[in-house]
């Protein structure tokens, strides 16, 4: 058992007044690491790590700079106190992180070094964080995800035209993320000519799924949207084949899990990422590599964090001079090919340029 972390409160300022002295000029050397911004024992931070580790296997294929990674320590109870860590960290070039958009959004003050000049800031790049207020919130933020926002019209264009669906029930979890996603989802939906006949918020542990479930299957929508987490869209799946409901089923990025559950065979979900959809020949060698080294097959937290270290490993070695700046200005002008596609950032608001999500559907 780890001991009780010290609480944030104690932590951070000590760490950013130490940095204080420190110059966002420092030279980086040839020994670089590659930080981890990811929370231990939070979802998908195992595979965040492997992605990681993976792409820095790759990136010392190559002679010259040696990559290394850095993780959190284990007894890291914030965002916030992982962002310091590595920004304390002079080895360090950038952060793959934060995987979710409330953590991202904790740490960039800290990466960003806001309130103390830029002094010793450091970019990070996130996986998978894809709420719309990340977009431009930070020169020293990147993320290799669409945003909710691009993601939810992604969908509502899919169900209309290649699903032919025309009216349906939107059931989000009522947080900015299920909010943003709703919005953008139910404008696309109306310009394309779509009917929404229930839109619902709901709250963890406070829902009668049951009762939403029968409100639903009176209405008969064609189709059930669902911005909110894995282990609700499994509850409400049960609800609504309880009560009859017919209407299709396709849930967030937030219920990815659902691919490891036949027993919802037919309910799609949304990803960033599908392994059987990438054909590149990068994203071929990343899975030989991922099927060597691991039995599951990657998620979207494994391959997009791959993709950002490999961002974060070509920028290193692009920046003039080498130093955390210089890796944040090369960041901000690459352009490479992907796992998931091409990693190039739009200029203002850093978000990936061109990226869309996939609506995968669950097997038996």
């Amino acid at each position: 058992m780890h001991p009780t972390p010290p609480s944030p409160h104690w932590v951070v300022p000590a760490l950013l007044i130490a940095l204080a002295a420190c110059s966002n000029s420092a030279a980086l050397g040839d020994d670089v690491a590659i930080g981890v911004g990811a929370l231990p024992g939070r979802p998908g931070y195992d595979n965040v790590v492997r992605g990681v580790e993976l792409a820095v296997t790759e990136l010392n294929r190559a002679p010259g700079v040696r990559f290394r990674v850095a993780l959190p320590s284990d007894s890291a109870s914030s965002a916030v106190a992982v962002a310091a860590a590595h920004r304390a960290d002079p080895s360090v070039a950038a952060v793959v992180g934060h995987p979710e958009s409330g953590n991202t959004q904790l740490a960039i003050p800290v990466y960003a070094a806001v309130g103390e000049a830029g002094v010793n800031a450091v970019a990070a790049i996130s996986p998978t964080a894809s709420s719309p207020a990340l977009s431009g919130i930070s020169p020293w933020f990147f993320r290799v995800a669409p945003s909710d926002e691009a993601g939810a019209r992604d969908v509502a264009r899919y169900a209309y035209d290649s699903l032919g669906f025309r009216s349906a029930a939107i059931v989000y979890r009522n947080d900015s993320y299920g909010r943003d996603w709703t919005t953008a989802y139910a404008q696309t939906w109306r310009e394309l000519g779509g009917r929404i006949v229930v839109r619902d918020p709901y709250l963890a542990d406070q829902t009668d799924w049951d009762l939403y479930a029968m409100n639903i299957a009176g209405r008969n929508p064609d189709v059930v949207l669902f911005p909110g987490d894995g282990g609700d869209a499994e509850i409400f799946l049960r609800a609504l084949r309880a009560a009859g409901a017919r209407a299709q089923f396709i849930g967030g990025d937030g219920t990815e899990a659902l691919a490891q559950q036949p027993a919802f065979a037919g309910a799609r979900y949304v990803t960033f990422f599908q392994a059987d959809r990438a054909t590149s020949a990068q994203a071929q060698q990343f899975l030989k590599a991922w099927q060597g080294a691991y039995r599951d097959p990657p998620d979207m937290f494994g391959a997009l964090s791959y993709d950002a270290a490999m961002a974060i490993g070509a920028a290193v070695r692009a920046a003039s001079p080498r130093t955390r700046e210089g890796v944040r200005n090369a960041i901000a002008a690459l352009s490479i090919e992907g796992v998931a596609g091409r990693i190039a950032f739009d200029p203002t608001s850093h978000d990936v340029i061109g990226r869309s999500v996939v609506v995968s559907t669950v097997r038996p």
